[in-house]
């Protein structure tokens, strides 16, 4: 049995995920969630709410549940009649968020006796748990366990880690030979331990960068300690970046035990950093041997970026907004999609330098301003987008500012950073209900707080049945669709282009009589079904000819229920879209 415990501080919520990630991806686990019972039952809900959430991302992968008990704590401390009410507080809010996994059970513990009130319950509880875990855990071959023995016996115990390489020399100078020392037979054996959260293997096609981790929590703690700790600490202000990225030479004075390319590799496996290319980076390539070209490799790591938005990152007059919101107040996105998010926006999209003739006294100066609670670039084309998280981590917008609002690659960007927003969060909070948003800046106002919000779903339907008004999602405000005017080229290809083939129709605004003009005889025959056109050449001759009052005889037929088609704005908009597309036939 492998022990985590994990800090409860904010500060340690990405790393959480990263921790747990490799050790579910094939067998379940036990989860002890301690909860203190003193808190009041708002703060107790958040809590188990975050922790349940956190538990259904890692464990996604998993093709079994894992177990959860719910532990209250500081049971000593309260009355009888307060540890009854929070005990059954805490038991309904457990039962109802944790069922994606198996609830083991909800107790009450003491805090200062520790060998009495509820442990031994925990200890059968335990007990238990670990047999069920165990029996729904797919064995291992024996020749794992052969390859698990010789890293924990032979080789020595201070090692943390090894090459591909030089782990291949030592089997093959083992003298009892009883793993042959080739790829072929070594790698498959690795990737299974390091599955199972044995240990981790980080392959690679050259294996001399081929990495096996033996003690991955103690490098955790420590890479964790550094990139996670206070801002105030000299740990992190040796780290400090305002952009996130950091030379590896960094990591190696940080870390002058390991292997730099291994600790490297390790965040990166663990996606607590990313490398990047330094020519993505710097703005004008230095010369060879300059301070800037002699940096070596470079790392972005999320948890580094700076707390405030730069004063770079305006408010964008934008062309479109669309976000991600929670359904219930009592969700949220993880902290652990956030960080993913903030490394993987950049690396997707590999937004050049830009072009400029000075670094602005900072080597790591590029097209891409990146800060606790999101990020912001500019790309080839002149759009630029900003994706932001809310402090609440309640939803996530995404802002863009097209200054051709004709440019066909618009539809392309758009579409590929939603999608990978979309695909992150549902790898990292796969069970997150969501609403899709769409805003549309007033025509007046590039004030974004002024924006007409309406959910993506309704905005669909109300294009597909051509409505004149959406009501939007504060449900005080009727908007006309002829609002949407600015995003009318976007969203067909936002809410699926194979399904929305109507356009947004204005409402009264249009003068429709004079729209249709002296073609009166087509409207008549098309809306009045005069097929023959002798209701319409009565009205010409009640009407002196005058074609703004024969329309307006036939729109008042219509209304009055004297035509064949119904009376809906569906009907007004078939008929003149066909005289306005010649399709009008007698």
């Amino acid at each position: 049995m492998i022990i985590y415990d994990l800090a409860g501080h904010h500060q340690y919520f990405s790393c959480h995920s990263a921790c747990l990630e490799a050790i579910t991806l094939d067998s379940p686990a036990i989860f002890l969630l301690l909860q203190d019972l003193r808190k009041n039952p708002d703060v107790i809900n958040k809590e188990v709410y975050y922790w349940s959430t956190m538990i259904d991302g890692v464990c996604h992968k998993c093709p079994q549940k894992s177990s959860v008990i719910v532990m209250g704590t500081h049971a000593d401390l309260l009355t009888p009649e307060q540890l009854k009410e929070n005990m059954s507080h805490l038991g309904l809010i457990a039962r109802k968020v944790i069922s994606h996994q198996k609830l083991v059970d909800v107790i009450a513990v003491n805090l200062t006796k520790i060998y009495s009130g509820g442990m031994d319950q925990f200890r059968d509880l335990l007990y238990g748990t670990n047999k069920d875990v165990l029996c729904m855990s797919p064995p291992i071959s024996m020749m794992c366990h052969l390859l698990l023995a010789f890293l924990k016996e032979k080789l020595p115990p201070d090692m943390h880690s090894i090459s591909l390489s030089d782990l291949l020399a030592h089997l093959e100078a083992d003298h009892d030979k009883a793993i042959n020392s080739d790829n072929t037979t070594v790698v498959p054996l690795l990737k299974t331990l390091s599955e199972k959260g044995l240990i981790v293997f980080i392959p690679n096609a050259d294996p001399h960068s081929s990495w096996v981790v033996l003690q991955k929590e103690s490098i955790l703690k420590k890479v964790n300690g550094a990139l996670f700790a206070d801002q105030s600490l000299k740990e992190y202000a040796h780290l400090a970046s305002n952009t996130g990225i950091i030379p590896t030479a960094i990591i190696k004075s940080t870390f002058p035990e390991y292997n730099v390319d291994m600790i490297t590799q390790f965040m990166v496996h663990f996606e607590i950093g990313q490398i990047v290319d330094i020519s993505q980076i710097v703005t004008n390539m230095a010369p060879e041997g300059s301070a800037i070209s002699g940096l070596g490799p470079l790392l972005f790591i999320p948890a580094l970026i700076s707390v405030a938005r730069p004063s770079s990152a305006v408010v964008l007059n934008n062309s479109f907004r669309w976000s991600e919101t929670v359904k219930s107040t009592d969700q949220f996105f993880t902290p652990r999609f956030h960080h993913v998010l903030l490394h993987r926006l950049p690396l997707a999209f590999a937004l050049p330098a830009a072009q400029t003739t000075s670094l602005h006294s900072h080597p790591f100066n590029r097209r891409c301003d990146v800060w606790k609670w999101g990020l912001m670039w500019l790309s080839e084309t002149g759009v630029t987008s900003m994706v932001e998280m809310s402090e609440s981590f309640q939803s996530i917008s995404l802002t863009m500012s097209f200054p051709n609002k004709t440019d066909p690659k618009n539809l392309e960007l758009a579409h590929s950073v939603r999608e990978v927003i979309k695909k992150t969060r549902q790898e990292f909070c796969p069970h997150l209900e969501v609403l899709e948003v769409v805003s549309c800046p007033p025509v007046d106002s590039s004030d974004p707080s002024n924006d007409i919000r309406v959910e993506l779903h309704l905005l669909k339907k109300a294009l597909l049945e051509k409505y004149s008004h959406i009501v939007d999602m504060n449900g005080k405000k009727s908007v006309a669709l002829d609002e949407w005017k600015v995003l009318e080229p976007y969203l067909p290809y936002l809410v699926g282009a194979s399904t929305i083939t109507a356009r947004v129709v204005p409402e009264c605004k249009v003068n429709i009589f004079e729209r249709i003009g002296v073609n009166y005889l087509m409207f008549g025959i098309i809306l009045l079904q005069d097929d023959n056109g002798a209701i319409v050449k009565a009205l010409e001759k009640e009407h002196h000819l005058r074609a703004v009052d024969i329309n307006m005889a036939i729109f008042q037929k219509w209304l009055d229920g004297k035509g064949m088609m119904p009376v809906t704005w569906s009907t007004l908009v078939t008929v003149l879209e066909k005289l306005e597309h010649g399709n009008a036939t007698l």
